[in-house]
């Protein structure tokens, strides 16, 4: 097992990494926050994600650190960590999902950093699937963990990364209630329980994503809202030599339909 080493240098320089890099990769992140999901204590959480993408790494980064701000650790495949083995001075470490001894491993090592005090972030879909299909159907780890650890509260958490008005795409993210188990509960059926939450909050995501309601959103990143830094720029200084306003996003003059039939 390759266990988490936990940087403070290494995790402040890639705060301002994950930041940058969502930046220029994406128009904007919207978060949809749950109050009783980010909480005022610093006690041990487990935050399930689904898995809808390679970008989820940095996102879940991105929340651990910029919302959520409790120590915070999460499991990766085994072979995958041992390539990007830098990961671990994050608070990543490893799981061998094909043998029992791997699996009890994972357990222990888990119910350790809960004990601490740790928050856990987890994708129990095991693989990357489109946010958009159903059921949603996890692992079995996440059942087994959390009857080691009843009481922990789990958060499921809801990524999408859509197309919406600007070249770049936009990651939205939905917080939903935290669940907590009792001592005694089946594994089975708290699997059960945490993926009918899980899709319910995606199901939410994707009403807000069809209606284009975000109301309800708050934006924790801004990014670029073109594909060229210098035709921004010549945009800019258009509009301070005219004095006219410059609508910085194609959502901003693009006409809505919609409207006309209030």
């Amino acid at each position: 097992m390759i266990p988490a080493r936990r940087s403070p240098a290494m995790l402040a320089f890639f705060d301002r990494y994950v930041a940058r890099y969502l930046r220029r990769r994406f128009h904007r992140v919207r978060l949809w926050p749950t109050p009783d999901a980010l909480g005022t204590s610093k006690g041990p959480r487990i935050f399930a994600m689904n898995h809808a993408s390679w970008w989820d790494v940095l996102v879940g980064y991105a929340l651990a650190r910029r919302v959520i701000g409790a120590e915070s650790y999460a499991p990766m495949d085994e072979a995958q960590l041992a390539r990007y083995r830098i990961l671990s001075r994050l608070g990543v470490y490893s799981v061998n999902r094909g043998s029992v001894a791997g699996i009890r491993e994972f357990l222990r090592y888990s119910t350790e950093r809960l004990r601490e005090g740790a928050a856990l972030w987890i994708t129990p879909q095991g693989e990357i699937t489109p946010h958009w299909r159903r059921p949603v159907r996890f692992q079995p780890g996440l059942g087994r963990l959390v009857t080691h650890v009843p009481g922990v509260p789990v958060v499921p958490v809801a990524v999408a990364y859509e197309f919406m008005d600007e070249p770049r795409p936009e990651i939205l993210v939905k917080l939903g209630p935290a669940r907590v188990f009792a001592p005694g509960d089946a594994p089975e059926r708290v699997t059960r329980t945490l993926e009918q939450a899980l899709e319910h909050e995606l199901d939410a995501l994707r009403e807000a994503i069809l209606t284009r309601d975000f109301t309800p959103f708050v934006t924790l990143i801004e990014g670029r809202t073109s594909m060229s830094v210098v035709y921004d720029r010549v945009r800019a200084l258009r509009a301070w030599f005219t004095g006219r306003p410059d609508p910085r996003r194609h959502g901003d003059v693009v006409s809505d339909p919609r409207r006309l039939a209030r």
